[in-house]
């Protein structure tokens, strides 16, 4: 199916649209952080994962963005193994680092904001701030395993098919690479996704008790509620968005995979880009949003540029 040239132009637009939102959002929370870091020579735990996830995202925004551009100026380029094969390794890298970071961003609001009485939990709460670097690398290197797994099984099958396999289409040869890059996705994402789903599970619990029992000592104590409570419900909604849309994104960018081999589901693939596109800049900007420092740093800026 042919696009008609109105709705590649409004593609494109909405495109455009996310890579500015993503660029700025995520260039700003690295750009303030770094600066930070500068002037005072040290960051804290939460600026560490956060500043790691922003730049992360910054360049999976750039890079889905082109894949977006390219899929629509540019189709035939997914069709050519001798370019596309890196492309498809370099994005897998990005994506993978990107859902690491994010889960680690959960288990460190689950460790600081969450009240279990539990003998790890504690321990946690106590040692997770000289454990953030350690994660963080950890993670790293998690997504260069699972990256030079799927490079290895990319490479190798296509000069294999150069070699041995004359009668394989392009075709067929790309509906493998496209079920292989599925499993590595499938395989490589488990891990941080049974992670994030924990940890943001374990949060949600956590600040719903929190709630209903400020609720209840506010009806006993009208005087009780107050601003505590307002910010442990702004936490519940932030904590339930971001549970989400990193769902949506990864169910998004898994099925999108099938655009290695199946373009003809047009609809499909697009509304997924579309989708992909946008979890890199709305988190990040929920993120500014909610973080007072980032927030308040955020306004002055736009006050300078006002006056």
């Amino acid at each position: 199916m042919v696009s008609s040239a109105p709705a590649v132009i409004f593609y494109l637009i909405i495109s455009a649209m996310e890579l500015l939102a993503g660029v700025v959002a995520n260039g700003y929370i690295v750009a303030l952080n770094c600066i930070n870091w500068v002037k005072s020579r040290k960051l804290t735990s939460y600026d560490k994962i956060i500043t790691s996830l922003a730049f992360s995202r910054f360049c999976l925004q750039v890079f889905v963005s082109s894949d977006n551009f390219l899929y629509k100026l540019y189709p035939d380029f997914f069709y050519m193994t001798e370019t596309s094969s890196p492309y498809a390794v370099i994005w897998m890298f990005i994506n993978q680092v990107s859902l690491c970071f994010a889960s680690c961003l959960s288990v460190f609001y689950c460790v600081k904001i969450a009240s279990f009485n539990q003998a790890l939990f504690n321990w946690l709460k106590l040692k997770l701030s000289k454990l953030v670097p350690w994660l963080l690398l950890g993670s790293v290197l998690y997504c260069l395993v699972t990256t030079v797994a799927f490079a290895v099984f990319t490479y190798s099958s296509h000069n294999s098919t150069d070699c041995l396999s004359r009668n394989v289409t392009i075709s067929d040869n790309n509906k493998n690479r496209a079920v292989f890059t599925f499993l590595i996705h499938g395989i490589g994402s488990i891990s941080p996704i049974i992670l994030f789903i924990a940890s943001s599970a374990l949060l949600i619990i956590s600040l719903w008790r929190h709630i209903r029992k400020m609720n209840l000592n506010s009806d006993l104590n009208p005087s009780f509620r107050n601003s505590t409570m307002d910010a442990h419900v702004r936490a519940l909604k932030s904590v339930v968005f971001f549970f989400i849309l990193y769902n949506i994104y990864y169910m998004a960018s898994t099925l999108s995979i099938g655009s290695l081999a199946y373009v003809s589901d047009e609809l499909r693939i697009t509304v997924c880009t579309i989708i992909i596109a946008a979890y890199p800049s709305l988190h990040s900007i929920v993120l500014i949003l909610g973080n007072p420092k980032l927030k308040l740093a955020s306004a002055r800026i736009l006050h300078s540029a006002n006056c």
